[in-house]
C-alpha cells in the first residue's frame, strides 16, 4: 500500500490532480464537514427545498459529520498509525524512486527519504495519526445520510478545476470537469483524493469509508427517532 502511494504520485494525471485539489480541504478552507454542507446546499437548490427541509437537511448532515469526526479521531488515537510521509521515508530509504520534486521541479528521481507528497509546502503531513482517514469517514457518513434523506443515491453535480493551481501554479494543466453522479461516488472520490494527495495509504481510506457509512446509518436512526421520516 505504501508502494501504491509512491506509484500513484509518480504518475498523476490531470484529473487525479484535480480530484486531489478539489477535495483537499486543507488549511484555510471550509474543511471536509463544510464541504459536505456545501453539497447539501447543492441538493437543496436542485430539489427546491423550503426552509423547513433545509433546516432538517443541514442538521442531519452536520450531525453525521460531527459523529464521524468523533468516531474517526477515537480510532486515530487508538491506533496511532503513521502517514505516507513517514512510511515512504522508512521503507524506501536509500532506494531510488520517482516522485514530485516540489514547485517547478516536476516528477524526478530521488531517494526514498527525500519523498514528499504532491501537496503545497504548508501541508506536507497533517500533524495527527493516519488511520482512519478523516476525509473518508466524514464523507462516508454524510453521503449515507444525504442518500437516505433524499431517498436516492443520485447527486449529479459537476465541478470545473484547473489541475495544479493550488500546488504548482507555474505548471497548471487544462481545465478538467469532474463529475459527481452519486453521493456514494462523491464520498469515494473524497476518500481516494487523500491517497492521491499522498496523505493516506489505501487502508486508511477504505476503512474510513466503511466506518463513516456505519456512523451515517446510526445518525439516520437518530433522525427518524427525533424528527421522523421525511415526507
Amino acid at each position: 500500500e505504501v508502494k501504491e502511494v509512491v506509484d500513484l504520485q509518480a504518475n498523476l494525471t490531470d484529473e487525479q490532480k484535480a480530484v486531489g485539489e478539489v477535495m483537499g480541504d486543507g488549511p484555510s478552507s471550509v474543511q471536509q464537514a463544510g464541504h459536505w454542507l456545501k453539497f447539501a446546499l447543492n441538493v437543496s437548490e436542485r430539489d427546491s427545498f423550503a426552509i423547513d427541509e433545509d433546516v432538517k437537511l443541514l442538521l442531519l448532515t452536520e450531525v453525521a459529520a460531527m459523529d464521524a469526526f468523533i468516531a474517526c479521531w477515537d480510532t486515530k488515537m487508538y491506533y496511532d498509525f503513521a502517514r505516507p510521509y513517514s512510511l515512504v521515508h522508512y521503507y524506501f530509504k536509500d532506494k531510488t524512486i520517482k516522485g514530485w520534486g516540489g514547485p517547478g521541479k516536476g516528477m524526478i528521481s530521488m531517494k526514498g527519504q527525500d519523498w514528499r507528497p504532491y501537496s503545497p509546502d504548508n501541508f506536507l503531513c497533517p500533524p495527527f495519526p493516519a488511520y482512519v482517514s478523516g476525509h473518508s469517514t466524514v464523507s462516508g457518513a454524510c453521503a449515507e445520510v444525504l442518500k437516505l434523506y433524499t431517498g436516492d443515491d443520485h447527486f449529479g453535480i459537476e465541478v470545473k478545476r484547473v489541475p495544479g493551481e493550488l500546488t504548482e501554479p507555474e505548471n497548471i494543466g487544462d481545465t478538467v470537469v469532474l463529475s459527481f453522479p452519486t453521493f456514494t461516488e462523491t464520498a469515494e472520490k473524497a476518500g481516494i483524493s487523500r491517497v492521491l494527495g499522498g496523505y493516506h495509504i489505501q487502508d486508511d481510506n477504505v476503512e474510513g469509508l466503511a466506518l463513516g457509512r456505519k456512523v451515517g446509518q446510526e445518525v439516520w436512526r437518530w433522525y427518524e427517532e427525533h424528527l421522523g421520516v421525511r415526507q
